[in-house]
């Protein structure tokens, strides 16, 4: 039993001492992982404000942007209002040129032919007078029907 007990406390020593080795090993891999973290914080620190300048610039850039997109949205808007415009003003013109050139031709067109009617009237009154005058008076014989 002497034997048993020496084999006990010989594994709970082995074991002791193996659980000092880890934690040893534990306490200098934590100790290397601290290290690395506050060089990673020290690196993330310096790179802080360069990184708010630059969102700050981001920021301000949007709200730019956004705002000349507000603007160059008003002036599309009052472009197509001006075309629009401009399209109604230029459809009256042209039915108003329209309108004149129709009127001017007609008057044109009555005033242009009023002489030649006249003149046309004359040479039909001349015609039929000159035929008269050289076909003589014909006389009508009674139809053999009235008899």
């Amino acid at each position: 039993m002497q034997t048993l007990l020496l084999v006990a406390v010989v594994l709970i020593t082995l074991a002791v001492i193996v659980q000092a080795g880890v934690l040893a090993a534990m306490f200098l891999m934590s100790r290397k992982v601290v290290t690395k973290a506050d060089e990673l914080i020290t690196d993330s620190k310096k790179l802080m404000a360069p990184l708010e300048s630059v969102t700050g610039n981001l920021k301000s850039l949007s709200n730019d942007l956004a705002e000349t997109g507000k603007m160059a949205r008003a002036q599309v808007q009052q472009v197509q209002e001006m075309v629009g415009e401009t399209r109604d003003t230029v459809r009256g013109q042209l039915y108003e040129v329209r309108e004149k050139v129709i009127d001017t031709v007609d008057e044109a067109r009555d005033v242009m032919m009023r002489p030649i009617r006249h003149y046309s009237a004359i040479a039909v009154g001349i015609a039929v007078g000159l035929r008269t005058f050289f076909s003589g008076r014909k006389e009508t014989k009674p139809t053999d029907a009235a008899a």
